[in-house]
């Protein structure tokens, strides 16, 4: 079923993305294709790793389907982004899956997506609707309480105005400056504790009350020349692959430099969650509420830049729709500061 209102609850159904076939690459001249096919390898490995580690836990886990490269080339004849980070264009609200910003003729998750219409979920495609510009990353879903961030809005602004004001009839919608993705910038792991990178560091008027593990800003990647990287001097310093990113695929790598994927985890529920790189005291903080850490390396994160919860799409989660902060009374529109 589809059914998500946090992103802590137990999760029972979620989607993992994935790249292209490595063939795919084949028409490209082999100092292209050749790191094209090394990164497919390496993201299907490690993504296939945490897929049988969720089953095995006795989640459902869905992956795109690819049929045939012609459903996914652009009018300028080059491949559009594969579908790595479903989050960006897909959200779980309630019983409600959105599918946003659709950008090709066939979806690459039409096959799972036909199986819940057949099955009478609500899915919804509204690309003349104002939701049609939310950036899910940049949404947060607490129960009664959406987060909304500004400033990953802000050419949009309009039309995400209009939507949170109907949205507000049956939400708190608090808006927030944390100057991008916020899964990128804080993780709620459970009912009172938070994750949270350096970026920010007062939580009291967004979560008052809440307990905040702050990771260090040494942890970052700012001093690296390039937007992506990958721990492979081959690839890193092919020029020829360089070039093709810089010129055709610009929109696949997105800015590892300022993203710290030890706060973008994929919950599973309040006593377990999914990480990507080791930080020693965040685990020892977890652990003493409670919660294991589970990890998962991902080779090409710094080329995909995302962390887990970039990678996944939460779409049954078993929980209902709480208020968790009752004392802040009606719905309606609010501002939460996040601070420095």
């Amino acid at each position: 079923m589809i059914n998500s209102n946090f992103g802590f609850t137990p999760l029972k159904e979620v989607w993992l993305g994935d790249c292209y076939p490595a063939a795919w690459y084949d028409h490209l001249p082999n100092k292209i294709a050749d790191p094209f096919r090394q990164i497919t390898e390496w993201t299907k490995e490690d993504t296939g790793k945490l897929q049988k580690f969720l089953e095995a836990r006795g989640i459902v886990v869905k992956r795109p389907v690819f049929e045939s490269i012609n459903d996914h080339i652009n009018n300028k004849e080059t491949l559009v982004k594969p579908p790595i980070t479903p989050r960006d264009h897909y959200l779980t609200l309630g019983s409600t899956l959105y599918s946003l910003h659709r950008f090709v003729d066939k979806d690459p998750w039409q096959h799972s997506i036909s199986q819940y219409i057949d099955q009478g979920f609500d899915v919804q495609f509204p690309a003349n609707l104002p939701i049609n510009c939310i950036s899910p990353p940049s949404l947060v879903r607490i129960g009664q309480d959406l987060y909304v961030d500004v400033d990953t809005h802000s050419p949009v602004w309009g039309f995400v105005c209009e939507w949170m004001i109907d949205a507000s009839k049956k939400y708190r919608i608090n808006i927030c400056d944390t100057q991008g993705h916020s899964d990128g910038v804080f993780c709620p792991v459970s009912p009172g504790l938070i994750v949270s990178t350096h970026y920010k560091n007062d939580y009291s008027q967004s979560f008052p009350g809440w307990e905040i593990f702050k990771i260090p800003p040494n942890l970052n990647n700012y001093n690296h020349p390039k937007n992506w990287f990958l721990e492979n001097p081959v690839i890193d310093n092919n020029v020829s692959f360089s070039q093709h990113i810089q010129s055709v695929a610009s929109d696949w790598v997105g800015n590892f430099t300022e993203t710290v994927p030890e706060v973008n985890m994929l919950v599973i529920d309040q006593q377990n969650v999914v990480a990507m790189k080791e930080y020693p005291p965040l685990t020892e903080w977890l652990d003493k509420h409670g919660i294991t850490v589970h990890y998962f390396d991902f080779r090409t994160r710094s080329f995909w830049d995302g962390g887990w919860h970039c990678l996944t799409l939460d779409i049954h989660r078993q929980d209902t729709k709480l208020d968790l902060f009752p004392q802040r009374g009606e719905n309606g529109v609010y501002w939460r500061e996040l601070k420095f």
